[in-house]
């Protein structure tokens, strides 16, 4: 069975590819798209404002350069290769620890330390950045907020009216009972 895909009669299922290759270009053709409209501008836009929402950017910048001096500390500290030692330092500031990689010095185990305790700082950065970029106060809220209030007003003058103009044909109403 395993060599079945290599037989002569299976390379007619080869031509797929050119399938793929069409369904690619149909994809840049609607990025494209979405750029001539200017989508990618509003997401662009939606993006840096996200990164600028408590200083996320900054902790971000943060967080790469402890990963890298991190791994390099660990390249050297544990002897190990320095792909080994990044995928190590990305796996504990996720907080993930596969635990393919476990660092045996002392000073090893105290950047690991330092790492999760970043890892978690920033997924609680990140988590108010979330809950701040999408709660935050709109911009035309109070204004609003103030046409509602005086229409609100309005309304009550309204209604004010309308219940004296009710109780006056009331009062008509009763006169012109005991009248009778």
């Amino acid at each position: 069975m395993a060599i079945l895909p290599l037989n002569a009669i299976f390379t007619v299922f080869r031509l797929g590819r050119i399938f793929r290759l069409a369904r690619l270009t149909k994809l840049l053709k609607l990025t494209r798209l979405l750029r001539i409209i200017g989508l990618t501008g509003k997401l662009e836009r939606k993006i840096s404002r996200f990164l600028r929402t408590n200083g996320l950017i900054y902790i971000l910048y943060v967080n790469i350069f402890i990963v890298l001096v991190g791994s390099s500390i660990l390249s050297v500290v544990e002897e190990k290769s320095f792909s080994d030692s990044l995928w190590w330092a990305l796996v504990t500031v996720t907080t993930v620890g596969y635990g393919d990689i476990v660092p045996v010095s002392l000073f090893g185990k105290w950047l690991a330390v330092l790492l999760m305790l970043v890892g978690i700082g920033t997924i609680g950065m990140l988590t108010s950045a979330l809950t701040n970029f999408f709660v935050k106060d709109n911009p035309d809220e109070p204004i609003k907020l103030d046409k509602l209030q005086d229409e609100l007003s309005s309304q009550r003058i309204l209604l004010e009216k309308q219940s004296e103009k009710i109780e006056e044909l009331h009062r008509m109403i009763q006169d012109l009972i005991e009248k009778r």
